[in-house]
């Protein structure tokens, strides 16, 4: 199918990554957010927050006119899906929300994501790849467990990438740039308590990681144990997905 390559969307927030999801499905499609309900409302908070405060340090920095006071340049602030336009009614009623907040739900998930029994919908979403699966945070998911390695990671990229072939979805995944980067504790697929550090660069996609699952079970503050040879996240999601923009996606 034309344009159903998966694709990972580079540098956006959980607002701009909702809007690509409203914008670009016409059949049910599905948004999965790898994280609790209180987490996905959280980070909803803090991406608008993060929005309102560049707008305004943006006018604070250039001439404004003068009939242009930012009282006034206020409601521009607000995002398109915050008014229920009709279009909005429309497209939120065929989208299903579904929160995974470990590994092991995620994978359960995605192995039992079922494709579309009607027909129709079944034509169209072969012929115009309007039926989108779209998984945010998958990485940050990953951090805190021993599966955060190329091992564990293609492990589920795998079943994303097949739940959606089953479904003739289009695949989309984003790493949300307001995912806490801090140290947690959290508890792996195995069943096993890790408190990893999380050193992070410029770029998520240019953080490394090891090759193979790390059995080790606790690191010091700062420390980061032997993780033998070391691969970068963006190698590891381009195996699967190609990079783009929420414009250009």
């Amino acid at each position: 199918m034309a344009g159903s390559q998966p694709s990972v969307l580079e540098g956006v927030t959980l607002q701009q990554f909702v809007q690509y999801v409203l914008d670009r499905h016409e059949q049910s499609s599905t948004l999965v957010f790898c994280g609790t309900k209180e987490a996905f409302f959280e980070q909803l908070t803090q991406s608008a927050t993060l929005k309102t405060e560049e707008s305004h340090s943006g006018g604070q920095n250039s001439e404004l006119p003068a009939n242009l006071e930012p009282s006034n340049t206020a409601p521009s602030v607000q995002h398109a899906w915050a008014v229920p336009t009709l279009r909005l009614l429309l497209t939120s009623r065929t989208i299903k929300v579904a929160f995974c907040p470990d590994i092991t739900h995620l994978r359960a998930y995605l192995a039992t994501y079922n494709q579309p029994t009607d027909n129709q919908e079944i034509a169209g979403a072969q012929n115009h790849d309007t039926r989108v699966l779209a998984i945010g945070n998958l990485i940050h998911l990953h951090r805190p467990t021993s599966a955060f390695s190329a091992q564990g990671l293609n492990r589920t990229y795998a079943g994303a990438v097949e739940a959606a072939f089953r479904s003739h979805s289009k695949l989309v995944t984003a790493e949300c740039l307001e995912a806490a980067s801090t140290a947690t504790n959290d508890t792996d697929p195995e069943g096993e308590m890790l408190e990893v550090a999380h050193p992070r660069t410029s770029s998520i996609w240019d953080e490394e990681v090891s090759i193979l699952n790390v059995t080790t079970k606790t690191f010091g503050a700062g420390e980061r144990g032997w993780v033998g040879r070391t691969v970068k996240l963006r190698r590891i999601a381009a195996r699967w997905c190609v990079f783009g923009s929420a414009e250009s996606a």
